[in-house]
């Protein structure tokens, strides 16, 4: 009885914790979904509008197809990053 208490005191004293990273998380993909319902992201040098839809070669399998630049779907890969068409500078996105 004493293990089942304690089990459960400590899951309520790391209750804030999980509930301020599962917070942040949702933060995070609130920001990613509203990237990628926007079909383009603005360079933050130069301004340019870079279209997520276009011919893209992934960078583990090299794979070129069109399509969203940020997933392979020939190996799943996912892109964090990509370089601006005007200028060259790595956007951030993920």
């Amino acid at each position: 009885m004493i293990r089942y208490t304690t089990l459960a005191l400590l899951y309520f004293c790391a209750s804030p914790v999980y509930a301020i990273l599962g917070f942040r998380e949702a933060v995070k993909l609130w920001r990613t979904r509203t990237v990628l319902r926007e079909g383009a992201i603005a360079c933050v040098h130069c301004g340019a509008a870079n279209q997520l839809d276009v011919l893209a070669r992934c960078g583990k399998c090299k794979t070129a197809e069109y399509g969203n630049r940020l997933r392979c779907s020939a190996c799943g890969d996912t892109a964090k990053a990509f370089d601006c068409d005007a200028c060259g500078v790595t956007i951030r996105v993920l």
